[in-house]
């Protein structure tokens, strides 16, 4: 049986309001870049078949989702937009938002996705990484979000939970982009890390 190599992928990679929904949705509309963000492909599950019906068992009773479901919606959501057309392994690279979230992730997508580029935004001025975060949920309407120990403590489980992520990958793949800037420099310079990583054939 021939092995498959996983589906060319890169990561967009950080904390809690680092802006990796807004630059992997930038991204993605690149001719052939698709953007995937786990977040998103939760909410679109089908909640009545059999796989939407078991994240419902955990989502609606407020616990986490296990990685190894976590990774199963992720591979029926990539199969579903294969079959449909919407998505050629052979032409796509997939930008993903929010997966691989943990090391045991990284171990069940090892043969799942090719890891080409992790684009890795970092913040360290915590202050306005708190005050983006409280601005931001002020417009969201999730009054919670706003209370500072919450932010504080999304920090501190992306630190702890999801950050080790990176260890898991060779240093070669990652690049790391000051997401302290304008969104337009973030940009520029995320998509800097990607020119020659990017198949020209678009």
């Amino acid at each position: 049986m021939v092995e498959t190599k996983g589906y060319t992928s890169i990561l967009i990679f950080g904390g809690p309001g680092s802006g990796k929904g807004t630059q992997g949705v930038v991204l993605g509309q690149m001719p052939n870049l698709v953007h995937l963000a786990m977040g998103d492909i939760f909410r679109g599950l089908d909640k009545t078949s059999e796989i939407g019906k078991e994240f419902l068992s955990y989502s609606t009773k407020g616990r986490l989702v296990p990685d190894e479901l976590t990774v199963r919606v992720f591979r029926h959501h990539v199969e579903e937009r294969i079959n449909a057309g919407e998505i050629d392994p052979d032409y796509h690279t997939l930008i993903l938002d929010r997966i691989p979230r943990t090391p045991r992730q990284v171990e069940l997508l090892a043969k799942v996705i090719d890891v080409k580029r992790i684009v890795y935004l970092l913040m360290e001025d915590r202050e306005a990484l708190v005050a983006r975060l409280m601005g931001r949920a002020k417009k969201s309407d999730r009054p919670d979000d706003v209370d500072r120990s919450v932010i504080e403590n999304r920090i501190e489980v992306y630190e702890r939970e999801t950050r080790p992520v990176l260890e898991a990958y060779p240093k070669k793949l990652i690049s790391r982009v000051n997401g302290d800037q304008p969104p337009l420099a973030v940009l520029r310079d995320a998509a800097a890390c990607l020119v020659n990583v990017i198949s020209p054939n678009i």
